[in-house]
């Protein structure tokens, strides 16, 4: 069961492109940090691989992810790092983590016919490493769905953006705000502040708790 709340109109929409047989192989989705893009783009890989896998009730393929074992899925984010003596993430995806899906893309999918990439936040690439993934963009490999998740996509390489369908995530409304926070747990006494200060924004709303219940 799915734990997004909101933005109904561009779910239903990678809902109908599934649904069409006929899926772009490249999405980029867009809009506010902390409303659920990568959320759904980790719930559409599992769905996409289920799918392609024959897994109707999606379990095997949930379980594969989690334990990092899906041959058919990659997922591109900052890696954590020691910086004097504490846990940090790089500054960003660097080149290197780009290339190593080249030998991926020279076999084929190997639990279905298709292969999911997820990137979040391709926002954090450096700029060679953009380059790199273009080339995988405009000639994709057979079979495979990039799903890459931009709190700034007018920052991108404009033929990045050229080469993928757009799917624009907004700002939670109240009444998912106080669903989404009250399926994580919050507090619900706090819960109508956490509405006001995370402006649409679960994630955000619940940093500040956080931050103030430190």
């Amino acid at each position: 069961m799915t734990s997004l709340r909101g933005n109904a109109p561009a779910r239903a929409a990678f809902d109908a492109a599934m649904a069409s047989g006929a899926l772009h192989h490249a999405w980029l989705i867009t809009g506010p940090q902390g409303v659920g893009k990568g959320t759904f783009a980790r719930e559409a890989a599992a769905r996409l691989l289920a799918q392609s896998a024959g897994d109707t009730s999606g379990e095997r393929t949930r379980a594969l992810i989690a334990a990092g074992s899906h041959p058919d899925y990659r997922e591109l984010a900052r890696l954590a790092k020691e910086e004097r003596g504490e846990t940090r993430l790089a500054r960003s995806i660097t080149i290197a983590q780009v290339r190593a899906l080249q030998p991926l893309f020279a076999t084929t999918p190997s639990l279905g016919p298709r292969r999911v990439i997820v990137i979040d936040a391709i926002d954090d690439l450096e700029r060679e490493g953009a380059n790199a993934l273009l080339k995988s963009l405009e000639e994709p490999p057979p079979g495979t769905v990039f799903l890459l998740v931009s709190h700034a996509p007018g920052r991108l390489l404009p033929t990045i953006r050229s080469r993928c369908r757009m799917l624009r995530f907004e700002p939670l409304d109240e009444d998912d705000m106080r669903m989404a926070l009250a399926g994580a747990g919050a507090v619900p006494s706090e819960i109508a502040e956490l509405v006001r200060v995370g402006e649409g924004s679960p994630a955000a709303a619940r940093s500040e708790e956080r931050r103030v219940g430190k």
